[in-house]
């Protein structure tokens, strides 16, 4: 972490520099490289932690277009997507995680967006490049926490997700479904940004994570090598419940399992059922279309690196690259599916291509 830090404090040096060759600063026309910074785009991104999955491809995402492109990305995390998702709309960031139900929910004008009045606009404002399969949502106890089942998390302290994110939306819709429990009635919640709650479950200040990650999970596999650990399930008779039927008709939504010894000191001997989710990198719809088209030919081109960041990774590839996508194309994306001969599905086709 500390060297991803010191990463992202050498790229706002370069941002400065480039700032003050714009003001026409004398003093910045001095420093070393200069010139160099001047040559580069500068983008900023939005992501999750680096040790999530999210994070992951953030990360191999932005070395890829930074080694291959003459372009300079500045990283931040903390926030969560549906925040990221206004942000880019607004033209407060270039690059972030978007989600499939997201995009919904701001085209729909619900659950977290119920009453933003403008937020079907906004969704309007934003483009899709990449998709992806997130993985599956994991639930996570310790196995002394005498938690076994989700129905014993009653009188527990739990973390759902952030603060108005889309995957707390999902896992509380969950929790009702299989206990009729809801936040700070049947449960303590606690409200968290992603990184803040890995800490806070690893010092014991919790009794249950939930995240969506892949399998495995280099974030989950941490928690494990503190102590054995045990993923709870969702029972099979609950995906007849309307909560759940609901969360799985959105767009990206799948059913997953997950099975026994996906983790190093994971208890489970059976697999479990869970909800599954598809994430994608977006951009909004002013990022010019030569850029965009270079970063999406630059990230197929060098497949086998972004392949070699993670084993879950490997499940990227173009063929999959629009699944369960509900924004259209970014205009440079686009250029580069259709000479790629991918298959575009008419909704999907951005208005600037019309």
């Amino acid at each position: 972490m500390g060297a991803f830090n010191n990463m992202l404090s050498a790229r706002g040096v370069l941002a400065a520099t480039a700032l003050g060759l714009v003001l026409g600063s004398a003093q910045a026309t001095l420093l070393p490289g200069s010139a160099q910074a001047q040559d580069k785009k500068f983008l900023t991104m939005a992501s999750n932690p680096p040790g999530t999955t999210v994070g992951q491809f953030m990360i191999a995402f932005s070395q890829v277009v930074q080694k291959h492109l003459p372009i300079e990305i500045q990283v931040s995390t903390g926030k969560p997507a549906t925040k990221s998702a206004i942000d880019a709309a607004l033209q407060k960031v270039d690059l972030y995680t978007g989600a499939p139900t997201i995009n919904w929910y701001m085209q729909n004008k619900a659950a977290m967006f119920a009453k933003v009045d403008n937020a079907p606009e906004l969704n309007a404002n934003l483009r899709g490049m990449i998709n992806y399969p997130l993985g599956p949502y994991q639930i996570i106890t310790f196995a002394d926490s005498g938690i076994e089942t989700l129905a014993d998390i009653k009188g527990r302290k739990v973390f759902l997700g952030p603060p108005a994110g889309a995957a707390t939306k999902v896992m509380t819709d969950v929790v009702e479904a299989v206990t009729g429990l809801k936040p700070d009635e049947g449960f303590e919640a606690m409200r968290y940004d992603w990184s803040s709650a890995e800490v806070a479950f690893l010092d014991g200040q919790m009794d249950v994570y939930m995240v969506p990650t892949s399998i495995p999970s280099a974030q989950i596999q941490q928690f494990a090598f503190v102590r054995d650990i045990r993923i709870l399930g969702i029972p099979k008779e609950s995906f007849d419940h309307d909560l759940i039927k609901a969360a799985l008709k959105y767009p990206g939504r799948t059913v997953w399992q997950i099975p026994p010894g996906s983790y190093e000191n994971q208890v489970n001997t059976e697999a479990v059922d869970t909800i599954g989710s598809w994430v994608g990198i977006q951009t909004q719809k002013w990022l010019d279309e030569k850029t965009v088209y270079d970063m999406v030919k630059a990230f197929f081109d060098h497949l086998d690196d972004i392949h070699a960041t993670a084993p879950w990774m490997k499940a990227i590839n173009l063929q999959t690259a629009l699944n369960e996508m509900n924004v259209p194309l970014h205009i440079g994306a686009y250029r580069y599916y259709k000479e790629q001969g991918v298959e575009i599905p008419a909704a999907l086709v951005p208005p600037e291509a019309m």
